[in-house]
């Protein structure tokens, strides 16, 4: 009778034991959804974009995707949940295009990832002369855009192209600057014209200019690699920038400077829920321009593979990804 007694003992425990095990087992760690990044076509973003990739799943553990979208498709694929995030928008120049995404309250800005600027540039040595290559100064007392006026430095720039004028080398002529240039060069009566060259030409005759001692004046916007390879000044512009001073593509006579840049982070307001340690990330993510001008100065001149310099830059500023994830 007893050992029939045990056996019923027996069976029921082994019955009521797996349930037991699994009430007191440990929930399953909660799957996190994929982060999906916007990426544009130029080097600066897609190195943060990298860079922010391996933080989010190396040290945050989710999952994620990119696309390669125009930057504004990326506002509309955000607040669609086509994506998530974007490391860069430049203001003022996109305000007006996500102003309503902004106003709908599906996306926000983030943190400023680097400042940026655009000015009128040329090697230091025109200016200030470089005893170690014996190149005396070119133009001691060329400081703002307004003495190009005179005819001992637009000469400097004078180009076989076009006689009597100087040069200003610009982007091609479908970039905002294009516009923006003619429309100072104008407004400031400048003997000067501006020629449209490739990026990749731009950056050869500035490196060229630099190697031979040669004069070059050039627009360019910043963080750029350029800055980074050749020791430059920036010409000051005798008036600040204002909202509405360029109209747009119409070429008209302005007396103004160029615009300052703010470039931010753009995340999807619904992380604050899903997601927030990515939310909080794309709130504190700051690069700065010295970095990002190096960075691409290692890609776009060094030829190394973007995931490795970011790597690289990860590993050695472990100290600035803490502080970008609140540790």
């Amino acid at each position: 009778m007893k050992n029939k007694i045990w056996l019923v003992f027996l069976v029921l425990a082994l019955a009521v034991s797996p349930v037991l095990l699994h009430g007191c087992a440990p929930a399953a760690p909660e799957e996190k959804p994929t982060i999906t990044l916007v990426e544009s076509d130029w080097t600066s973003s897609l190195i943060e974009s990298e860079i922010l990739a391996q933080v989010l799943t190396q040290q945050l553990g989710y999952p994620t995707d990119r696309v390669q979208l125009a930057a504004s498709l990326g506002w509309p694929a955000i607040c669609k949940g086509e994506a998530d995030i974007a490391v860069e928008i430049w203001l003022p120049g996109r305000r007006a295009e996500i102003q309503p995404f902004l106003d709908e309250g599906c996306l926000e800005l983030g943190a400023e990832i680097f400042p940026g600027g655009a000015g009128w540039i040329m090697p230091r040595f025109v200016v200030e002369g470089d005893p170690a290559r014996g190149i005396e100064p070119m133009a001691p007392d060329l400081k703002s855009i307004l003495d190009l006026k005179e005819e001992k430095h637009w000469k400097l720039f004078e180009n076989p192209e076009e006689p009597g004028l100087g040069e200003l080398v610009g982007g091609s002529p479908g970039w905002v600057d294009d516009p923006m240039d003619r429309s100072l060069i104008l407004g400031y009566d400048l003997p000067m014209w501006r020629s449209n060259q490739t990026e990749a030409i731009m950056m050869a005759r500035m490196i060229a200019a630099d190697k031979k001692g040669e004069p070059l004046l050039m627009y360019i916007w910043w963080p750029h690699w350029i800055l980074e390879a050749v020791d430059v000044v920036k010409l000051e512009f005798p008036d600040p920038y204002y909202e509405g001073c360029f109209r747009g593509e119409e070429v008209v006579p302005v007396r103004c400077g160029l615009p300052k840049y703010s470039i931010h982070t753009v995340v999807a307001s619904r992380l604050k829920e899903t997601a927030p340690d990515v939310y909080y990330l794309m709130h504190s993510m700051v690069l700065g321009e010295a970095d990002a001008n190096a960075l691409m100065m290692r890609v776009d001149v060094g030829g190394e593979e973007i995931p490795a310099v970011a790597e690289d830059w990860i590993s050695q500023n472990q100290d600035v990804i803490d502080q970008w994830l609140g540790k």
